[in-house]
């Protein structure tokens, strides 16, 4: 369970610097939706994973972070994903003091980050997709 309060934790603590930096106007709004997007959506599907994985319905199992019904493994897209958006995060901080705010480099770099982001989202919602096909009989709270 460690393993999934860390990554959580990541999330909440990229997701709060990339508010921060955005609310700062160190880092624009667009990269900061699709990393908020992204992990919120994400989060989602874990949740709608799990719901059609039950055995019983309930919300305590529902949310429940200690017994993982499934386990979506990251795949390159999201660790090189969360290693752009480290170097995004390094980039808006850094940038204003040696005045490199509006360098092309900068801004390149951050509509990789944005691009990859999209592309990591997309690659996890399929993951999510094959999970749930996965999952072949129904409990019989979903029949009814």
């Amino acid at each position: 369970s460690s393993g999934i309060n860390a990554e959580y934790g990541d999330k909440l603590l990229m997701g709060l610097t990339a508010a921060a930096l955005w609310y700062t106007a160190a880092m624009p709004g667009w990269l900061v939706g699709i990393v908020l997007g992204r992990d919120i959506i994400l989060l989602a599907g874990g949740v709608i994973v799990k719901y059609h994985s039950l055995e019983q319905f309930s919300f305590k199992a529902l949310f429940s972070i200690s017994d993982a019904t499934f386990e979506v493994k990251p795949g390159w897209h999201g660790k090189l994903n969360m290693c752009l958006q480290i170097g995004a995060v390094i980039g808006c901080l850094g940038a204003p003091v040696i005045g490199f705010e509006e360098s092309e480099p900068l801004q390149k770099y951050l509509y990789l980050t944005g691009v990859m982001g999209i592309y990591s989202l997309v690659q996890y919602l399929m993951n999510y997709r094959v999970v749930i096909g996965r999952i072949e009989k129904k409990p019989d709270w979903m029949k009814k």
